[in-house]
């Protein structure tokens, strides 16, 4: 059996490990993949119905839970828009460790990058999936995030419904929703690397483990709550650049390329 505390960040909760070893349990953790944590039977006290469901399981006591994980199948690909930079001035700028750095310096220079693919076929399938726009979207709010004026989704939302990207009555109204329904996808069932038919998999819905100790109940059945909470509770983090391979820019072709990746994390 693995141990009660595998990586930093893990807490200890000795009943349950004692439980699970005696039910023959070898791991609390569901694999990467899987949406769902914990199956349970709900008693719908209205219809008098029993069923099952996947739950998601959060936890507020070790380190913030990951909702979207970075791989090299997340990678946004942007090109260098104005003008070609000069060997010099890329070294310059892949030379900064910190992202609001490299494109300080890089409007500096009177330059700005545009959003051009998806590096993964299968993942910008599954965001188009939300709106044929969410691609242009998802990379505009990444974009927002590394020039640090912003790192909370709805605070970045806000930021982007400004840009003129989407072209609404009311692009605040429009791209709040879309959002929320991109990270409640992300939530119960899409993963990038793996064609999404739109089925959810943690079919309950969320279940958070507190600071103080207290367990809450995100059930699906009130979508408009579930909905609310992914929104208002997470943000954008940067992943391991020499993991994913992003940051830097590259010739390819006659463009100079930029990749930005990123994860998603709940707030404390």
């Amino acid at each position: 059996m693995k141990s009660k505390k595998d990586t930093d960040g893990a807490f200890e909760l000795p009943d349950t490990w004692r439980f699970a070893e005696s039910i023959s349990c070898q791991s609390l953790k569901a694999k990467s993949r899987d949406k769902a944590d914990i199956h349970l039977m709900v008693h719908d006290i209205m219809s008098g119905r029993d069923d099952t469901f996947g739950f998601s399981i959060k936890s507020q006591l070790g380190s913030p839970s990951t909702l979207f994980n970075a791989s090299g199948a997340t990678n946004f690909i942007y090109t260098v828009t104005e003008r070609m930079l000069t060997q010099n001035e890329i070294d310059t700028f892949n030379g900064f460790k910190l992202f609001k750095k490299k494109f300080e310096y890089l409007h500096s220079l009177g330059v700005d990058i545009e959003f051009d693919d998806v590096d993964n076929k299968t993942f910008d399938f599954n965001l188009k999936m939300v709106t044929s726009e969410m691609s242009e979207v998802f990379a505009e709010m990444i974009k927002v995030y590394y020039e640090g004026k912003a790192n909370k989704i709805s605070e970045i939302t806000e930021i982007v419904a400004k840009s003129g990207i989407v072209n609404t009555i009311n692009n605040g109204i429009y791209l709040k929703h879309k959002v929320k329904t991109l990270l409640t996808n992300i939530a119960l069932g899409m993963v990038p690397n793996t064609l999404w038919t739109g089925d959810y998999e943690a079919t309950g819905g969320y279940i958070i483990v507190k600071e103080d100790g207290d367990v809450v109940c995100y059930h699906i059945y009130n979508r408009n709550a579930f909905m609310n909470y992914m929104f208002d509770n997470t943000r954008f983090d940067t992943p391991s650049q020499s993991k994913h391979g992003f940051g830097m820019i590259y010739k390819k072709d006659s463009c100079q390329i930029l990749k930005l990746d990123t994860q998603i994390r709940f707030i404390k």
